[in-house]
């Protein structure tokens, strides 16, 4: 069943270890990180991905909104909450799946549970990160081993052969 995931992005760069490199000294890269485990988080799970970030402390004049990596990524207005928005989203949606909002707002869960939408924390979303991450790799180390005979044409292996017999 298809999911959709509604993500407080400040509160998730915040809330978790996962992106302290980068938060304090390049927020524009945490972000990125962030668009980046999304992307991956989409491309194995059946997930559609609404990421939100706080513009409210800003003099941002209205919402800007754009695709990153097949995330719809949306930056609130100058005076708007991303917990605001988040909220009218989940209340406002039509999705026809499960809807769940990732964020470590104690306040902001409270308020969207209402709504019969799920939650997850941002330490569950990080976990669900590592998990996937790991997940691609394994099955990118259990690829089998091709011998370079195995992958060349047959004239060309028996070409070989004689260059390396020297059979003329």
């Amino acid at each position: 069943m298809k999911k959709l995931l509604i993500v407080d992005g400040y509160n998730l760069i915040y809330a978790t270890d996962r992106y302290d490199k980068w938060r304090e000294s390049d927020l524009e890269l945490a972000r990125v990180k962030l668009i980046e485990d999304l992307a991956t988080l989409k491309a194995l799970h059946d997930y559609e991905i609404v990421l939100v970030f706080d513009a409210a402390k800003t003099n941002a004049r209205g919402r800007t909104n754009a695709q990153i990596l097949g995330i719809d990524v949306w930056f609130t207005r100058a005076g708007e909450t991303a917990d605001s928005m988040i909220e009218r989203m989940a209340a406002q949606t039509s999705f026809e799946g499960d809807v769940i909002v990732a964020t470590s707002d104690y306040s902001q869960q409270k308020v969207v549970f209402h709504h019969g939408v799920l939650r997850k924390s941002s330490r569950e979303l990080v976990a669900e990160f590592e998990s996937t991450a790991h997940d691609i790799e394994d099955k990118t180390t259990k690829r089998t081993r091709f011998h370079l005979e195995e992958r060349i044409d047959g004239v060309i292996r028996r070409a070989l052969e004689q260059i390396i017999m020297g059979d003329d």
